[in-house]
C-alpha cells in the first residue's frame, strides 16, 4: 500500500491539472478517520517552499462552513522526479455540490428555494469570513463545495488556487473552471468580488438543474460573461417555474460582469433576501432587528410644525417601523410644497432610516419620493449628490426589484440626481446603472417605468464612464425593445431617442446598431408621433449621429424595408417649421447625409433642396440653423461654399428634456 509522508493511500479520488487527489488514512489513525490529500506539483524546492509558507495561513481558516485543512507540507517524489506541495484536508463522505446537481438534473428535479437559500447564505457568511483574512479563493465551483451530513455545505480546495501565486500555476488552476470564473480573472485586476461571481454562478446553477441540462448550464455560464441578454431570458425562466423575484434579483447583482459595479460579500449582507438566508442558518452576521414592541407608534408624527419637528421623530421613533413609514409618508407631501427646507442633518436621518428599515417597501418608496421632491431646489453643493445619499437607493432597488413602484421612484431620483456629474460618477460607481437596467428587464412591460429608465440611461450616459457602462451590459438593446414595445408611448420614444444619442458615442454600440434596427426605431418614432417637437428634435439628433460614421445607417434612412424616411423627415419638417431647434436637427441630419455621394441624388429627386432653400430664408438671421443648412445645400449644389459645422457625434449631447 502506497504511503506519502505518514499517511496510507487507501484509493486514488481522481487526477487533473491541479494534481492529484488521493483517499488517506493516518498510519496511527485508530478511529478510522479519512482524509483527502492532494498533491501539487511544483517548479522547484523554492517555489514549493514559498508555497508551503502561504499554504500555513490556510490553517486559520477555521470555520464552520469551510473545509478544515489538517496539514501542509513538502515531499519529493522519486517516481515522478518532482516536487510537490501536498495538502491534507477533510474528507465528506456524501460528495460535492457537483454530484448533487448532476443527480437532480438526470432526474429533471429542481431543488426547492429553501434549501438554495440554506446554501447561498452558507456560501456568503464563508466568503465574508476568508475575505476578511484576505484570502481569495479564485477558483470557486460544485465540485470545491462539499456536503455534509445535515445537508449544509462547506467551501474547500482553497489550497491550489489561492497558495500558488507564480503565473504557470494561475493557467493550470483555470483549466476545467472557467465557467465559474469571473471574467475579469484572466484579463485584468481582480479581487474579492470574484469570489462573488463565483457564487452567483452557482447560485444560478441551482436554480436552473431542473430546467436546463449540463450543456444548456455550461454554455449559459459562457455566453453570460459577455452579453446579460441570456442571463435575463434564464432569470424569467426561473421565476417562471416558481423561485422568487429576489433570488432572480441576488442572482443579477452577483453576477455583474464589471466586477468595481458587483457587491463584496460583505455588501451582499445589507440585502434582505441575504438578510433571510442568514436568519435561516442562525448566521451571527443576521443582522439583529431592533426590538420594537408594539407596531402602533407611540405618539403621532407632529404635523403643522415644520420638518425640523418631523426630523426629531424619525430620530427619536427610528426603531419602530410604522413610526418611520408614517413621517416619511408625511414628509413627501409637505417637501412638495416650494421652500420646503430639510438641512443637511435631516438628510442623513432620512437616509439612515432607509437603511435600517431597507426590508419595507414603502419606507423605500417614501424616502425616495422625498429625495425626489427636494433635488428640485438642491444648491450644487448639497448632501444629495454625494456618496453619503446615493448609495441607498440602488440598495432599495436591489432589495425590491419586484416593486415597480419603487423601481419608478428610485429611477427618477437617479435621472434627477444624474443631472450633477459628479453624482452620476457615484451612481455609476455604486452599480446604480445596472439597477436602472435591471428595472427596465424585469418590467418590459411597464411603459411608464421604460420612459424613466431610458431618460436616466440618457442622462447617465451624458458621463463617459457611465456611457462605457451601458455598453459592456449591452443597454443599447434594452433602450430599442422599450422603443419596439412601447412605440404609442411619445415620453418614451423621446427619452429613447436622446438615450440613442449618448449612446452613439461609444463605438463598440456601433456593431449593434444594424442588428437592432435604430434607424427604423427612429424613423418609425418620428412618424408616430410626427406633431411632437421634442420626439422628432431628439430623433434627428439620434439619427445624424447615426450616420456620420456608419454608411449603412444612412441609407436605410433613405430606405429601410422599402420605406423611405427622407418624405417622413421633411414632413416633420412642415409640422414643426417655426421651430428652430427642431430645424436645426433637421438640417444637421440632412448635412450627415449628403456626405454620401450616392445619396445626393435621391436626396435631390425628393426636393430636400428647395425645404433647405426655404429653411434658409426663414432663418437667415439663426447661426445654429445656418450653418447644418448651408453644409447641407453645399453638398446638393445649392449653397454658398461654407466650412462645415461640428459633426453630430461630436456636438454636446443636449437634447430635449
Amino acid at each position: 500500500m502506497e504511503k506519502i509522508e505518514g499517511y496510507e493511500v487507501k484509493k486514488r479520488l481522481g487526477k487533473g491539472a491541479q494534481g492529484s487527489v488521493f483517499l488517506v488514512e493516518h498510519e496511527n489513525a485508530k478511529n478510522g478517520e479519512k482524509f483527502v490529500l492532494k498533491k501539487v506539483e511544483c517548479n522547484d524546492e523554492s517555489e514549493a517552499n514559498k508555497a508551503f509558507k502561504e499554504a500555513m495561513a490556510l490553517q486559520e481558516l477555521k470555520h464552520p462552513y469551510i473545509c478544515g485543512y489538517k496539514e501542509f507540507f513538502v515531499t519529493w517524489d522519486k517516481k515522478e522526479s518532482a516536487m510537490f506541495v501536498c495538502i491534507v484536508m477533510d474528507h465528506y463522505a456524501n460528495g460535492d455540490l457537483d454530484k448533487v446537481l448532476k443527480q437532480k438534473r438526470a432526474k429533471k428535479e429542481p431543488i426547492e428555494e429553501l434549501i438554495i437559500k440554506k446554501w447561498l447564505g452558507q456560501m456568503v457568511e464563508a466568503l465574508v469570513f476568508v475575505h476578511k483574512k484576505k484570502v481569495i479563493h479564485r477558483d470557486l465551483k460544485p465540485s470545491n463545495i462539499f456536503m455534509k451530513d445535515d445537508l449544509g455545505i462547506s467551501l474547500g480546495d482553497f489550497g491550489v488556487a489561492t497558495i500558488m501565486g507564480d503565473a504557470r500555476t494561475k493557467t493550470r488552476t483555470t483549466v476545467g473552471s472557467m465557467n465559474w470564473m469571473a471574467p475579469e480573472v484572466l484579463e485584468r485586476p481582480y479581487d474579492e468580488r470574484s469570489d462573488v461571481w463565483s457564487a452567483g454562478c452557482i447560485t444560478l446553477e441551482t436554480a436552473t438543474c431542473g430546467i436546463l441540462d449540463s450543456q444548456q448550464q455550461s454554455g449559459l455560464l459562457f455566453e453570460i460573461k459577455n452579453n446579460p441578454q441570456p442571463l435575463e431570458e434564464t432569470l424569467e425562466k426561473i421565476t417562471q417555474a416558481g423561485y422568487s423575484q429576489d433570488l432572480a434579483s441576488v442572482i443579477r447583482t452577483m453576477l455583474r460582469r464589471n466586477f468595481k459595479q458587483r457587491p463584496t460579500a460583505k455588501d451582499l449582507l445589507d440585502l434582505p433576501y441575504i438578510k433571510d438566508c442568514l436568519t435561516l442558518i442562525k448566521s451571527e452576521l443576521a443582522e439583529r432587528q431592533p426590538r420594537i414592541g408594539s407596531s402602533i407608534p407611540k405618539k403621532p408624527v407632529p404635523k403643522g410644525n415644520g420638518t425640523d419637528a418631523v426630523i426629531k421623530y424619525l430620530q427619536e421613533n427610528g426603531p419602530n417601523e410604522v413610526s418611520v413609514q408614517s413621517a416619511l409618508e408625511y414628509l413627501v407631501e409637505i417637501t412638495k410644497e416650494e421652500g420646503t427646507v430639510i438641512s443637511k442633518d435631516g438628510k442623513k436621518t432620512i437616509t439612515k432610516a432607509m437603511r435600517d428599515h431597507i426590508k419595507c417597501v414603502e419606507v423605500q418608496i417614501a424616502g425616495c419620493n422625498i429625495i425626489n421632491n427636494l433635488i428640485v431646489t438642491a444648491e450644487q453643493d448639497d448632501i444629495l449628490y454625494t456618496n453619503e445619499i446615493i448609495p441607498v437607493i440602488p440598495l432599495a432597488m436591489k432589495s425590491h426589484s419586484g416593486s415597480s413602484q419603487l423601481q419608478q421612484s428610485a429611477c427618477a431620483a437617479l435621472m434627477a440626481l444624474s443631472a450633477d456629474e459628479g453624482a452620476a460618477e457615484v451612481i455609476g460607481n455604486v452599480g446604480g446603472v445596472q439597477d436602472v437596467l435591471s428595472a427596465m428587464r424585469t418590467f418590459p412591460r411597464n411603459s411608464e417605468l421604460c420612459a424613466t429608465c431610458c431618460n436616466a440611461i440618457w442622462s447617465l450616459s451624458v458621463t463617459e464612464g457611465n456611457a462605457k457602462i451601458v455598453t459592456e451590459e449591452k443597454g443599447l438593446q434594452d433602450v430599442c425593445n422599450a422603443m419596439s414595445n412601447h412605440s404609442d408611448n411619445g415620453d418614451l420614444i423621446e427619452a429613447a431617442a436622446a438615450a440613442l444619442l449618448s449612446l452613439s458615442m461609444e463605438d463598440d454600440n456601433m456593431e449593434l446598431v444594424s442588428d437592432l434596427d435604430c434607424v427604423g426605431l427612429l424613423i418609425a418614432g418620428i412618424e408616430a408621433h410626427i406633431g411632437d417637437a421634442k420626439v422628432v428634435k431628439n430623433a434627428c439628433m439620434a439619427l445624424a449621429s447615426l450616420v456620420e460614421p456608419d454608411e449603412e445607417s444612412a441609407f436605410k434612412v433613405l430606405s429601410n424595408n422599402e420605406v423611405s424616411g427622407i418624405p417622413i423627415v421633411m414632413k416633420a419638417y412642415e409640422s414643426h417649421k417655426d421651430n428652430a431647434e427642431v430645424v436645426e436637427n433637421i438640417c444637421t441630419l440632412f448635412m450627415e447625409l449628403v456626405e454620401y455621394d450616392d445619396i445626393c441624388k435621391d436626396l435631390i429627386s425628393y426636393n430636400v433642396p428647395k425645404m433647405l432653400k426655404e429653411i434658409r430664408k426663414m432663418f437667415i438671421k439663426n447661426e445654429d440653423v445656418m450653418a447644418p443648412c448651408e453644409a447641407a445645400l453645399t453638398k446638393l449644389g445649392g449653397g454658398k461654399a461654407s466650412n462645415r459645422p461640428t459633426s453630430a457625434r461630436n456636438r454636446p449631447k443636449s437634447v430635449a428634456k
